[in-house]
């Protein structure tokens, strides 16, 4: 069983948002056997940080919270791989319906993890996401499941 946890971040900002997208993405953390253990929701990863942006201006919503940052970590020897631990988090993903989300499988350390970063606004809506301590309670049976 994993864990799931929000990864809180102060620093709002568009800069920080492409800091973030960049640093889940980078190679050193997600690359196994030639193949990059990240995926987008809604989205291209390669782009995410410009459609998350567009998405924001469509909707006028470029302020205030512009992220969630959020992670699933698999315990060492939890007899998973990698690649089924990244499609474990691609079905995770599925529970941000009709946001733009970049799941980036990190296996640089001996606990693997998912890291996933949403856009705060639903690119399907415009509403901005909205996940208190119930809604995380949720994710976390689903992601139990």
């Amino acid at each position: 069983m994993a864990t799931f946890t929000a990864i809180p971040e102060k620093t709002q900002t568009a800069t920080a948002m492409k800091r973030v997208i960049d640093c889940v993405m980078q190679d050193k953390k997600t690359v196994l056997d030639g193949i990059k253990l990240v995926s987008g929701q809604n989205c291209v990863p390669a782009s995410a940080f410009e459609v998350f942006m567009d998405t924001k201006h469509q909707y006028g919503k470029a302020n205030g919270v512009l992220f969630n940052q959020y992670v699933q970590s698999f315990k060492p020897g939890c007899g998973t791989t990698p690649e089924q631990i990244h499609q474990i988090g691609l079905e995770l993903a599925k529970a941000f319906d009709g946001f733009e989300v970049v799941v980036a499988t990190h296996i640089d350390r001996d606990h693997w993890h998912n890291l996933f970063v949403v856009n705060s606004v639903n690119c399907e809506t415009g509403l901005k996401i909205q996940i208190n301590e119930k809604g995380l309670e949720k994710l976390r049976h689903k992601s139990d499941a």
